[in-house]
């Protein structure tokens, strides 16, 4: 097993230890995680992916590659143009598609009523973003963009190792369907809940790797990807099984499509000649 395998195992190891260790106690007790002293838990097991893989950037890596970590994290110009479009849009569009095509079989326009009510009073809408933002992205893409994604697809390749990488960021989230007060616990375990969301998480980790390789490699492109998808299901809120359905295959079928492009435009690429070293 060489080093780069060895540490990526760390990580992983340290990353699920660490997470269920604040979980189980929550789901075991069948204790509502947005209550005190649970929420304490809750907001301590959520942010191992990212402390785990800084942790492992300081000692794993050269002063260097250090450097290049944090600047991939915290640079802006590393999304160029039309990225910055399909970072923000993809998601509302791929939802809006969702829900049109509900509507069309029989299927009732949701509520929304996070997304009207924010529109009541818009002097909320900073902070809703704030929270969205620190309670996934923040909290995990130091580690799973960050740190993982770049390991997974060393000896895995592109499309392999973002699959792989999304089955386990889907797994991660497992105690969270035994809280009955979390989103995750009210889906449950049948083909519309547990599965649905991991083929869910296996596509936004296609399409994040897609955007991260096309941004220079910016582990700031992986957070607000991650923030753009969570935000728009948190507004959209109250959506019916179907929509939750039809959105979690069009996220699947287009990142799964965007990584086989790019895998056949790389592989042309170095056949031809044309890649430069």
């Amino acid at each position: 097993m060489n080093r780069q395998t060895r540490n990526l195992l760390i990580f992983l190891a340290a990353t699920f230890a660490w997470t269920w260790a604040f979980y189980i106690p929550i789901a075991a007790g069948r204790h509502n995680p947005y209550e005190m002293p649970w929420t304490i838990l809750l907001i301590f097991g959520g942010m191992s992916p990212s402390v785990i893989g800084v942790l492992m950037v300081l000692f794993t890596l050269d002063r260097e590659a250090r450097r290049d970590f944090w600047r991939r994290s915290f640079s802006f110009k590393r999304i160029r143009g039309l990225w910055w479009a399909v970072i923000f849009l993809i998601f509302p569009i791929l939802y809006g598609l969702s829900i049109l095509m509900d509507t069309a079989m029989g299927g009732s326009l949701p509520e929304m009523t996070q997304l009207r009510a924010l529109i009541a009073n818009p002097l909320m809408i900073p902070l809703a973003a704030f929270i969205s933002f620190m309670s996934g992205p923040w909290s995990e893409e130091f580690g799973w963009r960050g740190y993982a994604l770049d390991r997974f697809m060393t000896p895995f390749g592109l499309l392999t190792g973002s699959i792989s990488l999304g089955v386990l960021w889907g797994v991660w989230h497992l105690p969270l369907f035994f809280m009955p007060a979390t989103w995750h616990g009210q889906i449950g375990f049948g083909l519309t809940g547990f599965w649905t969301f991991m083929l869910r998480s296996v596509g936004l980790a296609l399409l994040m790797t897609w955007v991260y390789l096309n941004t220079d490699r910016s582990i700031l492109s992986g957070m607000f990807m991650h923030f753009t998808s969570n935000f728009t299901g948190q507004l959209l809120a109250s959506v019916s099984t179907r929509v939750e359905v039809l959105g979690s295959v069009f996220i699947f079928a287009v990142g799964l499509a965007a990584c086989l492009l790019m895998n056949s435009a790389n592989r042309n690429g170095l056949n031809s000649g044309d890649g430069h070293d």
